[in-house]
């Protein structure tokens, strides 16, 4: 979180000056951790060891931004999948507790309509690999065409179709908000969610991760123009 170094009570004056002043980090609330892909390579804050067959994660400029770009190739079953490190290594970094939201700009440009091709959200870092079923975490998936909102404990999942009325845009904001006793996903409308899930969330620590399957031969890819996750900070 980012507050003004000037803190008020109600009816208190606020001046210019004070409302002007540096802002500074507020650790006492939450944290955010951001991946806007323009300082940093893909190699300094994810791991793409999960990768299979297909290219793995990079950066690229694409409609004049700076974005991630997973491009599996033509080959069936070929995975191109990148999730945010724990320093230097894969490992996870939220939990339940933490309350996390997480934002985040995904463009689906191309995949086959048959099969499940794409998964990003919140997931538990080392799961099997990309798109093992029943995964540990909160996230969103593409399956046959239609868009899906899941929760999982690792041995169960429930997944809600969420698919917008105009089918699955190719550019789209996404946001997940995970309590202890519920989490919501939102789809461009940060205000209404689509889907708000109370069985099988997840019990495991978790990270950031983006992962695009191929099907049918068909050559699939997502950019990710940025992602966000705000901590809420916990002590027990």
């Amino acid at each position: 979180m980012v507050r003004h170094k000037a803190i008020k009570a109600a009816l208190d004056v606020g001046k210019a000056t004070e409302w002007n002043d540096d802002h500074e980090a507020d650790y006492t609330s939450g944290t955010i951790l951001e991946a806007d892909f323009c300082n940093s390579s893909i190699a300094a804050k994810f791991d793409t060891a999960q990768t299979s067959g297909g290219s793995a994660p990079v950066v690229v400029l694409y409609d004049h931004h700076a974005m991630a770009y997973l491009d599996t190739g033509a080959t069936t079953n070929n995975i191109s999948s990148m999730r945010m490190m724990l320093g230097a290594a894969a490992g996870n970094i939220t939990y339940v507790d933490d309350a996390p939201i997480m934002d985040m700009q995904v463009g689906l440009a191309a995949f086959h309509t048959a099969g499940i091709v794409a998964e990003f959200g919140m997931i538990k870092s080392d799961t099997a690999a990309a798109f093992t079923a029943n995964q540990n975490g909160a996230y969103f998936r593409v399956n046959a065409n239609k868009l899906y909102a899941v929760t999982g404990t690792g041995a169960a999942e429930t997944a809600t179709d969420v698919t917008p009325a105009g089918g699955i845009s190719t550019w789209q904001h996404y946001r997940i908000e995970l309590t202890g006793t519920t989490c919501k996903f939102y789809i461009g409308d940060m205000e209404t969610a689509v889907a708000t899930s109370t069985t099988n969330l997840p019990a495991d620590d978790m990270t950031i991760k983006f992962s695009m399957k191929s099907q049918n031969n068909v050559d699939s890819k997502m950019y990710v123009g940025g992602a966000g996750l705000l901590r809420n900070l916990y002590w027990g």
